[in-house]
């Protein structure tokens, strides 16, 4: 059977019509890369020892020495990819903190229950002391500010477009406020988690989805009586009599 290779989409000759031609010492082939082969996870590793160090420690415990025994990696390695502490941190905060990415399921409920577990996963988890250190750091430092207000910006933009959507469903009132809402939901979860108290944190962990649930259902509750309250209150206004409830 004729075998022929691809390369770069084009057909080369098949295998058994090549002729083989004699090797001088400008046909040698070539010797084998040395050194150790690229890790594709220390990327991975490097990401979670910053989250899990910088959570821990602050902005004055963070550098990259540290980081780099912590992901297990040579000094190197991490300086290869990263040459200052505010660029990993930066980087590590988008690719393994990021929990408000695209929510879109076509239905503000749906939506909003994604978003709430999301949080609760993200400050209950390894990372959820994080927030809490880039909120205060980014206030005593400016070249944590420099990239923490970005990022927690595109962080409440996410989160308030979508309130909006919903809006432009017509699944919430047009009067409703997204900021409104983002701080009931995530503010609540963050809440929760931070004031349960240690002989209570298994409990809480484990009615983690029902909690999302109710507090969903609490604020979507509160934002439609909401409407229903202006209608009523526009139609005594006018004199109209209101519909019966």
């Amino acid at each position: 059977m004729t075998v022929g290779i691809l390369t770069k989409g084009v057909m080369q000759e098949p295998i058994e019509h090549r002729t083989a031609e004699p090797r001088g010492k400008d046909s040698a082939a070539p010797a084998p890369a040395r050194g150790r082969p690229r890790d594709p996870l220390i990327e991975a590793r490097i990401f979670e020892a910053a989250l899990t160090l910088y959570g821990r420690q602050g902005w004055l415990g963070f550098n990259l020495d540290a980081v780099a025994r912590g992901a297990r990696v040579s000094k190197d390695a991490m300086y290869r990819r990263w040459k200052s502490r505010e660029t990993l941190l930066r980087d590590a905060l988008h690719q393994r903190w990021d929990w408000i990415t695209l929510i879109d399921q076509g239905d503000v409920r749906l939506d909003l229950l994604e978003l709430g577990q999301r949080t609760f996963e993200t400050f209950a988890g390894p990372y959820g002391e994080v927030a809490l250190r880039l909120r205060a750091d980014a206030r005593s430092f400016a070249e944590v500010r420099e990239f923490a207000e970005p990022y927690r910006a595109l962080l409440v933009l996410r989160g308030r477009a979508i309130v909006r959507k919903a809006v432009q469903r017509g699944d919430l009132p047009p009067a409703t406020n997204p900021g409104v809402i983002m701080d009931l939901l995530i503010g609540g979860i963050v809440n929760h988690i931070i004031s349960t108290p240690g002989s209570l944190r298994q409990a809480m962990l484990d009615n983690g989805p029902e909690f999302v649930r109710v507090m969903v259902e609490i604020i979507l509750a509160g934002a439609r009586q909401t409407l229903q309250d202006r209608t009523k209150a526009s139609q005594t206004a006018r004199g109209d009599e209101p519909p019966p409830d």
